[in-house]
């Protein structure tokens, strides 16, 4: 087994298996005529996001929105068959155009952010809620996601280093979690400080399928920070990204978290 300075576990979260027993949104699959965004709420000082939509309470299925979770809902894929199915993806649709996004804490009416953008229909965005609150305020990383196709030997999968303290990273991939590996990211800045990050943070590499082991190393060393395993099937959209502090022990320890999820066209 390699060994790290730390080890984590990969979280796999599979959003086609759901470990709690819920009721979720149901409704047709990504319609070309919405804009569909992802949030994950990384800052470990809300416990508790409230997202407002143009200053309106934004319903979503997992409100509020704890630290480390990303909304999930679920979609109608093939509505026009006679079996259609059912597809969970951490996706809500809005109205394309432009619109505003606050954070606030759910129960009171506080605002720690807001964010103003112009949502092109059929296009598919990731917001990242990072940092603590500081002078009242919260760090937001919208990314607008570049996801293409792939056949069923291939994934796509990127890196987010969205720890504001930790170095720059390179990430290694070992396949089949063996000894030989390749470097797959490199020189992975804090994304909110770092334009050639938040740029890169865009796009994904394609990647086998497989069983894998990753090390993240500070970037140009062999300083292991960071190191674990995960099983990519073929056509998965991934985002691996790192939160919580480099400085910090316990619960706001530096961690990842993994999204993943199959992609589907109609």
């Amino acid at each position: 087994m390699k060994k790290a300075t730390e080890i984590f576990s990969f979280l796999l979260f599979s959003f086609l298996i759901g470990c709690k027993k819920e009721v979720r949104n149901v409704v047709d699959v990504r319609p070309l005529d919405s804009s569909h965004i992802s949030i994950t709420n990384i800052s470990p000082s809300i416990s508790n996001l409230q997202l407002y939509l143009n200053n309106k309470p934004l319903s979503l299925p997992d409100s509020p929105l704890v630290y480390g979770k990303t909304v999930v809902a679920t979609y109608i894929y093939n509505p026009g068959s006679s079996f259609p199915d059912t597809l969970s993806l951490p996706f809500i649709n809005i109205t394309p155009g432009y619109q505003q996004l606050s954070f606030g804490s759910f129960g009171n009416n506080n605002s720690f952010g807001n964010l103003n953008n112009n949502f092109e229909a059929g296009a598919t965005y990731s917001l990242f809620l990072t940092d603590t609150v500081v002078h009242g305020k919260i760090t937001s990383v919208l990314l607008k996601d570049n996801v293409t196709n792939t056949d069923t030997t291939k994934s796509l999968i990127r890196f987010l280093n969205l720890s504001p303290d930790t170095p720059p990273l390179d990430v290694i991939a070992y396949p089949d979690a063996g000894y030989s590996g390749y470097k797959l990211f490199t020189n992975c800045a804090y994304l909110p400080a770092d334009y050639n990050s938040f740029v890169n943070g865009e796009s994904f590499s394609e990647i086998d399928r497989g069983i894998y082991y990753f090390e993240a190393t500070v970037a140009g060393t062999n300083n292991v920070l960071l190191g674990g395993y995960l099983i990519i099937p073929g056509e998965q959209v991934i985002t691996i990204y790192t939160k919580g502090y480099f400085s910090a022990t316990g619960a706001n320890a530096l961690d990842v978290g993994v999204i993943q999820y199959q992609h589907k066209t109609n």
